[in-house]
């Protein structure tokens, strides 16, 4: 059984971005799990902007789909002033429909690699 590991992340200068590719090359490295490498778009001061709907360069942008059918999730951000980024937090300020539903209650749970 394939386990999906959601590795979602924000970067502004790629080191998060670096990051985010050694877990996901760990997490594949493990029998049976599976690493989904997603970002985030900028978030804009100016409320006309948005972001193109496919990114020019690295990870795919999340959907609410990856988060549900994920089995775990990896995440990493920047910090600011104790808080992840805007970025990432307004994608989970955009969770609540799967929230309300359950559709995230035991996530992420615990993944266990099966001994022989």
């Amino acid at each position: 059984m394939a386990c999906d590991i959601l590795v979602l992340y924000y970067t502004h200068h790629g080191s998060v971005g670096s990051m985010a590719q050694l877990v996901a090359r760990g997490i594949e490295q493990v029998q049976g799990a599976s690493a989904r490498i997603r970002t985030v778009p900028r978030v804009s001061t100016v409320a006309e902007a948005t972001a193109p709907s496919v990114p020019a360069t690295g990870a795919p942008y999340v959907e609410l789909k990856d988060l549900s059918e994920c089995a775990g999730l990896a995440m990493g951000s920047p910090t600011r002033f104790g808080n992840m980024a805007a970025p990432l937090k307004y994608f989970w300020d955009s969770t609540s429909e799967l929230w309300l539903r359950g559709a995230l209650a035991g996530k992420p749970r615990p993944f266990s690699r099966q001994r022989p």
